[in-house]
């Protein structure tokens, strides 16, 4: 049986570099639960927002050293990385929804300034990118972040920003460079990162920055060689903002990224089945245009416009494997809209509101041309179906806060889906659904040192074109067109302690305790032999409790992070295989006063799990050590170095974590050196 409040958490290094200390050097201003948070509505600190977030910053993805996107986020709060351990094969979980292959992925919106990602492959994973390109993750946990970012994130919404020119001029520099190396011994890692941000006008910022990456199949704690783990990629950001007027509050911003890696690699990246050899180009691309106005202050006007355009390509060459298919291709493309308005309302002394009003629209072509031995261009395959997906939706969320002390948030939000089947595809049908998903969640802070909070809020996940038109080979009419969406109705409550001057002076305790209970009917999944290729199982429970603790003085800094996450079949009785592990997370470091030195342990501890239904797979508990150090010298010659080293799984242990399908890494030294000019 499994045991204790535990789950996966995050490895948030609190040590500041020397930009941060300048910033704020209180106890009070390292701890995580005090940052703001942007992605909720108005801005507010973590620990005052009425839903479970957790804001990673630049430090915090600078101090993991992370060699895959899946490294930054395995370590948050009710977040696993599921499926494969290489760049090409994970998938995310959150509190117990994904599995890493193409049945998962369209429960978690995951953005990227704002464009939504959106790649689902059979045996490969969902988002490619450089974890370097990013200075800001938030991921929110749980379906009411549905309001503002669209319908069927029932596990939560993960929202990464890129670095920005202005991150490194300072002082009024007009020019600046930045170039960080790193090593990992383990898996022969190396990765070297060049900056170039500018401001040739005044009122323009530009930034370049580009990354290789390069990683041989890692060992695990045994000494077995983990294959896939390998990682070869390489990436580049062109990001610019134009000051209209020089007026900050009003800008007009691009950015472009791509993300290329191209080598042979085995076929299944997700769950590492078999050795089949197959060679692959993987290019992913995000473009976008964005305009931002506040009208000079107005109580009424403050407007975000973006227009964007995203591809995930997979290109698929020596399928030795595949009979008469020489060349195969899986891409998702996609043009997305996004407006939205702010307005800030004053009722009285005591009474602030504030209003969002928006609207999105989506199209995604799904594509898969196949080529034969002879030059020729056939249909795709049935299990991955060619089509188009429009969707479009309107949103309307409100903020009453009351003297600081009473936060209400209701909002709603209205869907239109549409999918048309495209070459290959055996069927005209066209399916049409739409869905309104309606929350309200509210914080009362008793006094200064405690408050409580909940929200409900109901989500509706309308199908995908995978779900609704891949089938087997078993029947002509074998698609899922009668599938139902998903129905989430997710409860959350609990509560918040801030407490100041407890062990000494300056020092600081933040803690946050949230429990939920999402009810889904009508949950997809794949159906059995014979059956359509997907299929709605009726009704399934997700219930689970998370806890953040933080602890911050002059020197010492120390943090808790612990989940447990529970998920059944309610028509079977049944536990669902894609519940994780109970883990608890512990980091306890030293900040030298006279040294720009931090030192520190992290311990991730899981129990067993083994409540799984037939079919899934047991895994037994763990506890993994790891230490950190962190040196930024803050003047004379070496003054804007920056040194990360870190020794992970000291004691090579042999373990997995339960939503993995390889075994994780054994003992590695890792380190990081970076420049700024």
């Amino acid at each position: 049986m499994r045991s204790g409040l535990l789950a996966g958490a995050s490895v948030l290094l609190l040590a500041g570099t020397a930009q941060a200390q300048a910033r704020d050097d209180s106890a009070a201003a390292q701890l995580s639960l005090g940052r703001i948070v942007v992605s909720a509505g108005a801005e507010k600190v973590a620990i005052d927002t009425p839903q479970a977030v957790t804001a990673l910053d630049q430090d915090d993805i600078d101090d993991a050293q992370a060699t895959t996107m899946g490294d930054l986020l395995e370590a948050i709060p009710g977040v696993s990385v599921v499926g494969g351990v290489s760049a090409l094969g994970q998938g995310f979980n959150i509190r117990g929804m994904g599995t890493g292959l193409a049945d998962s992925d369209s429960r978690i919106l995951t953005q990227i300034d704002g464009v939504t990602k959106f790649y689902e492959q059979y045996r490969m994973g969902a988002l490619f990118s450089e974890p370097d390109l990013y200075k800001r993750v938030e991921v929110l946990r749980g379906p009411a972040s549905s309001t503002l970012y669209g319908a069927g994130a029932l596990a939560g919404v993960v929202n990464f920003t890129t670095k920005d020119a202005s991150d490194f001029l300072k002082d009024g520099d007009r020019f600046a460079v930045r170039l960080s190396a790193g090593y990992e011994s383990n898996n022969d890692g190396v990765f070297g990162t060049g900056i170039l941000a500018g401001q040739p006008v005044e009122n323009l910022d530009l930034l370049a920055m580009y990354t290789q990456r390069e990683a041989d199949h890692y060992k695990s704690g045994d000494g077995t060689t983990v294959i896939p783990s390998n990682a070869t990629s390489s990436s580049y950001l062109l990001k610019g903002r134009y000051y209209v007027g020089g007026d900050k509050d009003h800008s007009l911003w691009a950015s472009y990224q791509n993300w290329t890696s191209d080598s042979t690699q085995i076929y299944d990246q997700a769950e590492a089945f078999g050795t089949t050899p197959v060679r692959r180009k993987v290019n992913d691309v995000t473009a976008t245009l964005g305009y931002e106005n506040d009208f000079g202050g107005s109580r009424l006007l403050n407007l975000e416009a973006q227009l964007s355009y995203a591809n995930s390509k997979v290109e698929q060459r020596e399928t030795t494997f595949l009979s008469g298919v020489v060349y195969s291709e899986f891409s998702y493309e996609t043009w997305q809209g996004r407006i939205q308005n702010t307005s800030r309302f004053d009722f009285g002394p005591d009474w602030t509101g504030f209003l969002f009003v928006g609207a999105q629209a989506y199209r995604q072509e799904r594509r898969n041309p196949r080529v034969n031995a002879a030059g020729v261009t056939i249909p795709g395959a049935a299990t991955h179906p060619e089509g188009d997906m429009d969707k479009y939706g309107l949103y309307a969320q409100a903020e009453l806060i009351w003297s600081d002390k009473l936060t209400i948030i209701p909002g709603v939000r209205i869907d239109w889906t549409k999918l048309k089947p495209g070459a290959g595809v055996t069927t005209p049908t066209e399916v049409e659904d739409s869905a309104a998903s309606p929350k309200i969640a509210a914080l009362y802070s008793f006094t200064d040192n405690f408050a409580v909070f909940g929200s409900a809020a109901r989500t509706v996940r309308m199908p995908v074109l995978d779900e609704i038109y891949s089938k087997t080979s078993a029947a002509a009419s074998n698609f899922s067109l009668n599938l139902k969406p998903e129905e989430s109705d997710n409860f959350e409550g609990g509560f918040t302690l801030s407490f100041d001057d407890v062990l000494g002076q300056g020092d600081a305790v933040r803690a946050k305790v949230t429990a939920f209970r999402n009810d889904v009917s009508n949950l997809i999944t794949r159906g059995s032999a014979g059956a359509p290729y997907f299929i709605n199982i009726g009704k399934s429970r997700f219930t689970g409790v998370e806890i953040e603790a933080e602890y911050a003085a002059r020197n010492l800094f120390a943090r808790l992070a612990a989940s447990r996450i529970e998920g059944e079949n309610r028509l079977t009785g049944q536990p669902l295989n894609t519940i994780p592990a109970d883990e608890l997370d512990l980091t306890i470091g030293w900040r030298f006063s006279d040294h720009p030195l931090t030192l520190g342990w992290r311990g991730e501890f899981a129990a067993d799990q083994e409540e799984i239904a037939p079919g899934g797979r047991r895994t037994g508990g763990y506890g993994v050590h790891n230490l950190f150090l962190t040196w930024t010298p803050r003047d004379g010659a070496l003054q804007g170095l920056e040194v990360r080293a870190a020794v992970d799984n000291i004691l090579d242990k042999q373990f997995r974590r339960h939503l993995a399908s390889l075994d994780a890494e054994g003992r590695t030294f890792k380190l990081t050196l970076a420049r700024t000019f």
